[in-house]
């Protein structure tokens, strides 16, 4: 695993992963025992671009494709899939938004991702009629990051329910999340995932992107190995 393999772009096998995270990412969750190539060009890029141009004039259908298609390049870029979710919310698609969303959790590397996701659920679950579940999602969300986003959404749901959400414990967000079946952390097999993407980038002299793969695990974790790894890393 990890072994990154570049090829011309055209064969149908080949994606475009550009970092040894997402080439661990990719091939436990997305690739099985199939093959697969990585293109010496960036199919990705020109993808994200129209799709950001076309979301900014409003026209969310066209967006999601170049979306989608992006997400076909790379399946594991964490922007293309929250681009689609995105599209999807305003193009009312409830199904399809979970959907995406729930695979998203898979990818989460940083708090800001986690936000995301618990978000997302947010959202979902606002869109269910499940009031409860929605303002646990968005409170919990603030413990990785903090938004605007997740206040409004806060707020919304407080006036529209007519009691405060904000009066639950951490353990009591935690609980309702339990009980709809919404994982509380990262998921561990990515943990691992990113620790081994680390460790095999660090023994192939790649010192950068070891760091990158630490530094995101610290940021899902704090664990204080991981911190002294990277400190050591960056000394050396």
């Amino acid at each position: 695993m990890g072994d990154i393999r570049y090829v011309e772009t055209g064969n149908k096998n080949t994606v475009c992963l550009k970092h040894i995270s997402e080439v661990f990412l990719y091939e436990y969750y997305v690739l099985g025992d199939k093959e697969y190539e990585i293109s010496k060009e960036d199919t990705l890029m020109l993808h994200k671009e129209k799709a950001r141009e076309l979301l900014s004039l409003g026209d969310y259908s066209k967006s999601q494709q170049e979306w989608i298609s992006a997400h076909f390049e790379n399946p594991v870029d964490m922007e293309a899939i929250l681009g689609i979710i995105q599209c999807c919310k305003q193009l009312g698609d409830i199904e399809g938004e979970y959907s995406y969303t729930s695979d998203s959790y898979n990818y989460c590397c940083t708090r800001a991702e986690m936000a995301a996701y618990y978000r997302n659920l947010g959202w979902y679950y606002l869109e269910k009629y499940m009031p409860d579940v929605a303002a646990a999602c968005y409170m919990y969300s603030q413990y990785f990051e903090k938004t605007k986003q997740a206040d409004f959404e806060i707020a919304f749901l407080e006036k529209a329910v007519g009691k405060k959400a904000g009066d639950k414990s951490l353990k009591g967000i935690q609980q309702i999340l339990k009980d709809n079946k919404i994982p509380i952390e990262a998921n561990p097999i990515t943990l691992a995932l990113l620790y081994k993407a680390a460790e095999e980038a660090m023994s192939l002299g790649r010192d950068d992107q070891a760091i990158d793969c630490y530094r995101m695990v610290y940021d899902l974790t704090e664990d204080e190995e991981v911190g002294k790894i990277i400190n050591n890393a960056v000394k050396r």
